[in-house]
């Protein structure tokens, strides 16, 4: 873990996790097998004043085995689901991944890219504007919508997570709204 994991990631945040999206999306997914399904682990876990993103993957997800998927929506609706669990596709076909680094601090992000939407999930801090975290869209690389959360959230995004996953690089760095 590097610094902004250890200072977004609380454990004991992570006690009753299944009853959010992670949990929920086992329910919206009939069509794939229960064992593709069979266990989750929660990457991200954010909350705006009405909506929840969670980043759910897997319990075998690697660079070549599992899902890792973004989820949307509230508890008792989900909203979007991406990718669609009936599709193979490796997460790297879709998600890219970044480290940031920033004075006092640092962050990451994954990009979920589909078409030309992109949902970006992201969690940094930075001396002199403290921790940013969220969920922002971009429509043609455009930023559309920035939803920040309004608690601190749960994040494992890293380095390693980056790495062991397969992810590519983001060529495009993301800019975290709301720093100059």
């Amino acid at each position: 873990m590097n610094a902004f994991d250890i200072a977004r990631h609380s454990p004991a945040r992570l006690h009753g996790w299944k009853s959010g999206l992670c949990r929920k999306a086992l329910s919206a997914a009939p069509s794939v097998s229960r064992s593709k399904l069979y266990g989750n682990k929660l990457y991200f876990l954010a909350r705006s004043v009405k909506k929840t993103v969670s980043v759910c993957a897997s319990n075998n997800f690697s660079a070549g085995s599992g899902y890792l998927q973004y989820r949307f929506g509230q508890k008792d609706a989900l909203e979007m689901v991406f990718p669609d669990l009936a599709e193979s596709a490796l997460a790297s076909q879709f998600v890219q991944a970044r480290t940031l680094m920033f004075s006092g601090g640092g962050g990451g992000y994954l990009r979920f890219i589909n078409g030309q939407h992109h949902y970006i999930v992201y969690t940094a801090i930075g001396k002199g504007w403290g921790a940013k975290d969220g969920v922002a869209v971009e429509k043609d690389n455009q930023l559309i919508a920035n939803l920040e959360c309004q608690d601190i959230p749960v994040s494992k995004l890293s380095e390693e997570f980056f790495t062991r996953a397969g992810l590519l690089a983001d060529p495009n760095e993301f800019q975290i709204p709301g720093i100059d």
